[in-house]
């Protein structure tokens, strides 16, 4: 009964390392600013979709380290632990 009790709480240490593992969070970069009403500028640049799991480019006003230019950039850092 012991054994089992051990193999039990091994088990299910595994399991929640992995999880835990698995769901890391994205760079903060990933995620599109809320849009500021006063904006007025035509930027591009690339943020990580929630809905679809992918990139989009979204056009806005941005600060300097707010989305990424180029699109293979923000595919690198936030679809990487989507799929």
């Amino acid at each position: 009964m012991q054994k089992m009790l051990q193999f039990i709480c091994v088990v299910s240490f595994v399991i929640l390392a992995c999880r835990a593992s698995s769901e890391e969070e994205l760079p903060e970069r990933c995620y599109q600013p809320a849009e500021d009403p006063r904006c007025r500028a035509n930027g591009r640049r690339y943020f990580f979709d929630e809905d679809t799991n992918a990139c989009k480019l979204f056009r806005g006003c941005w600060g300097q380290d707010e989305g990424y230019y180029d699109e293979d950039d923000c595919k690198r850092y936030c679809e990487v632990n989507t799929k």
